[in-house]
């Protein structure tokens, strides 16, 4: 094992719960089954099987499992760790960085080898790091708050009208202070949630038309249509992916 990385498997046979904490070490985190929730710096994640994010040192975090999760936890020292982004960063992880990992795991400190695979690692991951952005949470109370809430039970059916009602503001003041909280449209926000709170739910073994009832759609075509445009697949291959 080296220095500057240091692997443990985390598996579980049903949940992984763990509440805002911070690390000493940055840590690399590979999703080989499941669903994790990851919410940290203001954003929330869903990261599915097959998704690796990095969490620098120092920084709160939560994180929640959907389903059977199985990952792989590698921590990393202060020096590598200054080599990658300074935030929370998402990427498919490829199969270099994969086997880079893996075969780090098996140096002693010292060993020519390691030196070219950090710099496979570091490469891999400035190269995947623009992959997928997390959605950021208001950091107004009141429109934190209700965002928290839509997150929790996302419809489809829901309005900016609704939204601005439920937080006391103007369709036009609660359009102008989300969109510049959020870095998007409502719509486009309310969209990324209902993608967010689907991925969870079928990862926990939920069908896809449930899936889509449960978020308003009076179309299951419609649903799939859009969840295959923001996450690149259906939501049937999606679950079948993260249960493999």
């Amino acid at each position: 094992m080296t220095d500057a990385c240091h692997n443990r498997l985390v598996e579980s046979d049903r949940r992984h719960s763990a509440a805002m904490h911070t690390h000493d070490q940055g840590q690399l985190t590979y999703i080989e089954r499941g669903v994790l929730s990851l919410e940290a710096d203001g954003g929330i994640w869903a990261i599915p099987a097959g998704r690796l994010h990095w969490i620098p040192a120092g920084l709160p975090h939560a994180s929640r499992s959907h389903g059977e999760v199985r990952f792989w936890l590698t921590l990393v020292a202060d020096d590598f760790a200054r080599r990658l982004p300074d935030r929370i960063t998402v990427l498919e992880a490829s199969p270099l960085l994969l086997t880079a990992l893996e075969r780090l795991r098996g140096l002693e400190p010292g060993d020519p080898l390691v030196g070219p695979l950090l710099d496979v690692v570091a490469h891999e991951i400035e190269a995947g790091a623009g992959d997928e952005a997390g959605m950021r949470l208001p950091g107004n109370p009141r429109m934190r708050d209700w965002a928290l809430s839509f997150l929790a039970a996302p419809s489809v059916k829901t309005g900016i009208d609704a939204a601005a009602a439920a937080v006391a503001m103007s369709r036009r003041s609660f359009t102008r202070h989300f969109e510049r909280e959020v870095g998007m449209t409502f719509a486009a926000w309310k969209r990324a949630a209902i993608v967010h709170r689907a991925a969870t739910r079928l990862a926990d073994g939920m069908g896809v038309g449930d899936v889509a009832i449960e978020a308003g759609y009076e179309s299951v075509s419609a649903f799939v249509a859009m969840f295959r445009a923001a996450r690149g697949l259906p939501p049937g291959a999606f679950r079948r992916r993260a249960e493999a």
